[in-house]
């Protein structure tokens, strides 16, 4: 008795299995029955149940079309061949996808962002983006450039700074900010926003400004309302730290250069944006290729490595190397020429070739001079035993 009951519940679990497993057919019409009634969570887990249903549909008859192929029966691959075929579900319209979005919107966070990655992950039709466009024109020139870039909704993205758009800032100006409409800031440069929803355009904002800026000493100097022919008095910079030279200012949109005794300058156009230039070089990681630079052999020649790294917001051109060393350590080979050290950039130097006469620790300096006649020296100390 006990085993027929077992049985019969058997049965009726199999059969309760067989009237729940809704087809991909079924879960494609219950998706669109949940847009229209406005509930996205349901929407999205039918239609992910109607895409796993298809992905197992396919599994399976590639299953059989394989055991058919190892049975030689045919006909039975090519129904599985089929099947295979006929495995697939409809994707999610445009019209669906406008409809989803439209609920999505009006959707409380976070469930807003999480829905509006979804249906970007899930159709086709639904790639938000953001255009910036800058445009300016006056009596001599005119320019006109849009740049757009697909975003995640609900995620974070930084805007565009005066830094990261290249535009001549004699013509058009300094940028100030972005905003919705062509006339009107809404947003700072280098602010951090959401990304939109749906397609949005910002518009770049320009002003008449002339900027100084020093990212070494964090010195921003800006004079506004400016026109053409203007005179601007060029701020002073100094620096505690001597191994920084000042190099005068740039405006890296036009190329204009303002040397380090200049006091004043007229402007040309509609603005500017001059940063400081300063040098530095730092000579360090003195290392011997084969021996420990704490106990090379006496009356062994020895390859010698350094870095020297730029600091500086400058880059330093061909820069002259000199290594002088004290009684009992002789340089063989040490001077040289480096041809650019980029601003903020190291380059490891090799080719330094010593030999020490007498154990004991000894001095080895190493002085780098640029084409300027800026020099920068330091000194290490070499033990030879």
């Amino acid at each position: 008795m006990r085993r027929r009951i077992t049985c019969v519940a058997a049965v009726l679990l199999v059969a309760s299995a067989v009237l729940w497993a809704a087809d991909v057919t079924e879960l494609r019409t219950k998706f669109t029955e949940e847009i229209a009634a406005g509930d996205v969570s349901a929407a999205i887990e039918s239609y992910t149940d109607m895409t796993n249903q298809a992905q197992k549909d396919y599994r399976k008859a590639e299953r059989s079309y394989e055991k058919a192929l190892e049975a030689g029966n045919r006909q039975k691959a090519m129904e599985a061949r089929a099947d295979m075929r006929n495995a697939s579900y409809s994707a999610i319209t445009s019209e669906e996808t406008d409809d989803l979005l439209s609920l999505i919107v009006s959707e409380e966070e976070p469930a807003r962002s999480e829905h509006a990655q979804w249906l970007r992950e899930n159709s086709r039709y639904y790639h938000p983006s953001i255009t910036y466009e800058w445009r300016a024109s006056g009596d001599s020139y005119s320019f006109s450039y849009s740049s757009t870039k697909s975003v995640t909704p609900g995620e974070s993205i930084v805007l565009p700074d005066k830094d990261s758009i290249r535009v001549n800032n004699a013509a058009a100006g300094v940028l100030v900010g972005w905003g919705v409409t062509p006339d009107e800031v809404t947003y700072q440069p280098g602010e951090t926003i959401t990304a939109p929803f749906t397609d949005q355009t910002l518009y770049a904002i320009w002003e008449s400004q002339v900027v100084f800026r020093d990212s070494v000493t964090g010195m921003e100097n800006t004079v506004e309302d400016v026109i053409d022919g203007d005179i601007i008095d060029v701020p002073a910079l100094s620096y505690d730290d001597d191994s920084f030279v000042f190099a005068g200012w740039v405006d890296r949109s036009s190329g204009e250069y303002i040397a380090p005794d200049e006091t004043e300058i007229e402007l040309e156009g509609n603005g500017a944006v001059f940063e400081a230039l300063w040098k530095n070089a730092e000579l360090s990681d003195l290392e011997s290729r084969h021996y420990d630079i704490a106990s090379i052999p006496v009356n062994t020649q020895a390859d010698l490595t350094f870095i020297i790294a730029n600091n500086g917001t400058e880059d330093l051109k061909n820069i002259q190397i000199e290594c002088t060393g004290d009684e009992g350590l002789r340089i063989l080979r040490g001077n040289g020429t480096i041809r650019t050290v980029g601003a903020g950039d190291s380059v490891t130097v090799q080719g330094l070739k010593v030999v020490g006469t007498s154990a004991g620790e000894h001095m080895l300096t190493i002085t780098a001079t640029d084409r300027d006649g800026d020099s920068w020296s330091a000194d290490f100390t070499v033990t030879i035993v």
